[in-house]
């Protein structure tokens, strides 16, 4: 089952899809441009890890719970745009979110590296002249949106873990989130 269609079977997530403008012709287009970009991955998770052993801290919590980070990042961007873009992405995309909570990684960590991603790729693609090949920004914009939906993604499962530690129900955050 593709992605979208296994994000309607969620209401959050249907809402999110829906909101944030995310379509079959984006995930189309993160695939078509995937040989072109995976080769520049290394680029960006070279300058996202230089950024990272700058923080001591941060470097050393992401190695403690993914062993070599850089490696890891390269391949969850290579996933990114290569796809398949379906239920086993939504899944791996969840267990992520999941495994961040399990080896205590900050919400902060994930995002300043997402915010770090949404500003080098387009960067990247600029630079090596992929953007070009894409009209209008529809690769950026594509890429953004999918970046937005992952740290959705693990943001949920944060919430999750907020939920079982202190026993309050979904809504009940709710209300005291929109009070």
């Amino acid at each position: 089952m593709e992605l979208l269609e296994c994000a309607q079977q969620d209401p959050q997530l249907q809402a999110f899809i829906a909101i944030a403008g995310i379509t079959a012709e984006d995930l189309c287009l993160l695939q078509q441009a995937a040989p072109k970009i995976v080769p520049v991955v290394p680029e960006v998770v070279e300058s996202l890890q230089a950024n990272l052993l700058q923080q001591e801290q941060i470097a050393a919590k992401l190695g403690q719970a993914y062993g070599n980070y850089a490696a890891h990042l390269g391949q969850w961007l290579t996933n990114l745009f290569s796809g398949p873009h379906d239920a086993g992405f939504l899944r791996q995309q969840e267990e992520l979110g999941k495994q961040n909570v399990q080896h205590k990684i900050p919400p902060l960590y994930n995002a300043f590296i997402m915010s770090f991603l949404r500003a080098a790729l387009p960067h990247s693609f600029g630079k090596n002249a992929i953007a070009r090949e894409f009209p209008d920004g529809a690769l950026t914009a594509a890429t953004l949106r999918l970046l937005d939906f992952c740290q959705y993604l693990t943001d949920r499962a944060y919430t999750t873990r907020l939920l079982e530690v202190t026993g309050i129900s979904k809504s009940l955050l709710d209300r005291l989130m929109t009070a």
